[in-house]
């Protein structure tokens, strides 16, 4: 059974996790930055990769991200679900599954990525932050754009 304390913590968590996406999506640099620790850790690895293809620290490295997004990306869509958590006083590990969208900035085609965070986490004061993040890249696809079902145009 969960105590009330631990299912606040797992609240807390869940609600990080939409936070990131919300903030990925507006390529937001200083709500990013806002959800990490100051000395947090991100890095970035292709399927079954051993080492990572990019490893970030700090909230100056971090700001990289949603800048490189804005010039790859016209829009963003990232969905968090299965989040795992285990709360540790301070301290919690996770897992948060995520299938993002991404419209290409010609809007051409749409690249869709299925990814594992796996985290750590922090808390300070009333606040959770994630320490840590190793994104694992699961699998890709791509497909064409075709226009608005709505009868409009893409945005």
């Amino acid at each position: 059974m969960t105590s009330t304390g631990q299912t606040e913590d797992i609240v807390a968590l869940n609600q990080l996790a939409f936070r990131y996406a919300a903030a990925i999506d507006a390529c937001d640099i200083p709500a990013l930055q806002a959800l990490f620790l100051p000395d947090a850790r991100l890095r970035s690895f292709h399927p079954n990769a051993e080492q990572p293809f990019a490893d970030l620290s700090g909230h100056e490295q971090l700001a990289e991200i949603p800048r490189a997004m804005r010039g790859a990306y016209a829009d963003t869509t990232h969905m968090m679900t299965n989040y795992l958590f285990e709360v540790s006083g301070d301290r919690a590990k996770g897992e948060v599954l995520c299938t993002a969208r991404h419209l290409l900035a010609d809007r051409s085609a749409s690249l869709n990525v299925v990814i594992r965070y796996h985290d750590t986490y922090a808390r300070e004061g009333d606040a959770w932050f994630i320490a840590t993040r190793d994104i694992r890249f699961l699998w890709s696809e791509k497909h064409a754009v075709q226009d608005d079902l709505m009868g409009g145009t893409n945005r």
